[in-house]
């Protein structure tokens, strides 16, 4: 018999693009309405909750008097990244009102300043700074006195991030002149995002193209009829989607995973490359759906996926599934991990050795030479799941084979895939 997914969520990063995007051509309040409420509200990714939220909030606030008492408007993101970046990339060109952006303490201490120093030079009306200790000097966005006007990508930018780089493509069309980022890098961290960025900006009719001298983006703004399709027929989660592959090859059972498409222009797709290696092979339904088909491949010396860099979602769930077959690694552009909702890498490592696991890290590279130390089956473990997300889900996996795993916080797979629990062949393991 094979399992199926019963609620995958809508993939948070094309639906946090959508949202901006609608925004910016005054069509949030139906782009949202056609987005969620054709589905059930209760699958819906927190990341994408908090975006509502936080532009419904920015938006009480157009023709608000502005009181002595509270001239800001306060917007709490908590440890929404994406919302925090795009948001702020958004208030710098929309806001009517001066606003203050918090968040969680590690989300404080994740980067901003490279996107803040670009708002700025592009004309943003910014003070204050994004840190831990801000309270004498918050991050405060002011309406823009004049529309930003354009230009060239500073020289001295930070491109390591498609976030900075995807905030910045979808507010450049309502700039006063185009604007162009010179040698967009086409592969490399996260890169896929940038490129989904691109596509669905160009769906939702904004002008851009490749040049000579870069990537070039037109004033013009998005179309709310281009908008309203897209929202129609919002893509399913491929990174969420990655844990019933992981599960498929360390259960050896098929997994049926609906609403998923070949046309699906999200990187995380890349797990079905990446999954063969460990034995499972998709199918692509003509009428939609994806199959899991378990086989039997041969253990390899060392499994050495390329192109980590660009979908650092993905390495959580590989590496656990790797561990969990047994397969020795060695896993190359991972260093951007260090940064997400807690350090991974390191996560990964600790964790790894309650199992018996001795992972060897560098500063961009993780690896299993294939020894461990078997575990007492009757002993706890416990996996620290640090209010990280893809901490849960990948060591999910590894009580297929472990049941004695317990977690500090089995909820925090409500940040994105609120339904994982009740998924069928998740519901069964401890949690």
């Amino acid at each position: 018999m094979m399992e199926q997914l019963r609620h995958l969520p809508i993939a948070k990063s094309n639906a946090n693009r959508l949202l901006i995007m609608a925004y910016l051509a005054g069509e949030f309040p139906r782009v949202r309405e056609t987005l969620l409420l054709q589905r059930d509200w209760e699958d819906c990714p927190d990341d994408v909750r908090i975006m509502c939220r936080v532009l419904q909030e920015m938006g009480a606030t157009f023709g608000a008097e502005t009181s002595t008492d509270t001239p800001f408007t306060l917007l709490d993101v908590g440890a929404a990244g994406t919302v925090l970046r795009f948001v702020t990339a958004l208030a710098a060109v929309v806001t009517e009102r001066p606003l203050q952006i918090t968040g969680t303490t590690r989300l404080k201490n994740r980067p901003l300043r490279p996107l803040l120093d670009e708002l700025k030079a592009l004309g943003a009306d910014i003070r204050g700074e994004w840190k831990e200790d801000n309270a004498h000097a918050p991050l405060t966005i002011y309406p823009p006195s004049r529309p930003l006007r354009g230009g060239a990508l500073s020289s001295t930018f930070d491109r390591k991030s498609s976030q900075f780089i995807s905030a910045l493509l979808m507010i450049a069309p309502y700039f006063s002149s185009p604007f162009t980022i010179p040698e967009l890098p086409r592969r490399g961290n996260s890169y896929p995002y940038i490129d989904l960025t691109l596509a669905m900006m160009r769906e939702a009719g904004a002008d851009w193209s490749y040049t000579e001298t870069g990537v070039v983006v037109k004033p013009g703004g998005y179309s709310g009829d281009r908008l309203l399709e897209m929202a129609r027929a919002p893509e399913m989660d491929w990174s969420a989607a990655s844990y019933a592959f992981a599960w498929s090859a360390v259960s050896r059972r098929p997994v049926f995973l609906p609403s998923l498409r070949a046309s699906d222009r999200q990187g995380d797709k890349a797990i079905v490359s990446f999954m063969r290696p460990l034995g499972v092979e998709t199918q692509f339904l003509e009428g939609g759906g994806v199959e899991l088909i378990p086989t039997d491949v041969p253990r390899l010396a060392c499994y050495t996926p390329e192109g980590l860099n660009e979908v650092p979602d993905l390495v959580p769930t590989l590496v656990v599934t790797a561990l969990m077959r047994r397969q020795p690694f060695l896993m190359k552009g991972v260093a951007s991990l260090r940064l997400k909702e807690s350090d991974r890498l390191r996560q990964l490592v600790e964790t790894a050795a309650l199992f018996g696991f001795r992972l060897h890290e560098s500063d961009d590279a993780l690896a299993w030479d294939g020894t461990f130390s078997p575990v007492e089956a009757q002993r706890t473990i416990l996996v620290d799941t640090v209010e990280d997300h893809r901490m849960a889900m990948a060591w999910s996996i590894a009580s297929l084979l472990y049941p004695q795993v317990q977690y500090t916080d089995a909820s925090v797979v409500s940040k994105s895939y609120p339904g994982f629990w009740r998924e069928p062949i998740f519901a069964a393991l401890p949690h």
